[in-house]
């Protein structure tokens, strides 16, 4: 069993909503929800809904929808509470509404690349979960990610600054 912090591009990849995802990628994803779905991997989530009003505000609506994405959020819905399958982290913020787990030097967090030049103001929530939950428990909860070239490009930043990543779609060797 493992904890994971999941970015929302997963299960979106795994329900087909990732137009720049390779069919394996795709795969890897539903194998990883899976995994989720029976507790395998227990997904770690903040209290305070940050990461579910992520998932629901960029997840297809669950109702009438039969999907992997739309499945993910009614799991998490369903399981809140229950740390077989979800644990909950306490997350502050500073009266600016910044995350108080969030990096002090993350600011000066940038690269060359020009899809991704500053890191993403959406996924500081994932980042802070990850170092809130590795603080209190002593243990990572990479934050599992599907294809999204920005994560691979702050990998290296992210793991200075005590953040592991879970590539779901480059676990296995595969080709298209």
């Amino acid at each position: 069993m493992t904890h994971n912090i999941v970015d929302t591009n997963v299960p979106l990849t795994a329900a087909g909503y990732n137009n720049v995802a390779t069919r394996n990628c795709r795969n890897e994803c539903i194998d990883f929800l899976e995994h989720v779905f029976r507790g395998d991997v227990i997904v770690v989530i903040d209290n305070a809904n940050a990461a579910l009003n992520e998932y629901a505000n960029n997840l297809p609506r669950p109702l009438g929808i039969d999907n992997l994405a739309s499945r993910f959020l009614i799991h998490l819905y369903n399981n809140r509470g229950n740390e077989q399958f979800i644990k909950e982290v306490a997350l502050a913020k500073s009266t600016t509404g910044q995350f108080l787990d969030y990096p002090d030097n993350a600011g000066s967090w940038k690269t060359d690349d020009p899809r991704c030049k500053r890191f993403d103001e959406d996924d500081k929530k994932w980042v802070a979960i990850a170092l809130r939950f590795k603080s209190k428990s002593g243990d990572d909860a990479p934050i599992a990610c599907a294809a999204d070239h920005c994560w691979s490009v702050f990998e290296l930043i992210l793991k200075m600054a005590g953040v592991q990543l879970d590539f779901v779609c480059n676990r296995y060797p595969t080709t298209n």
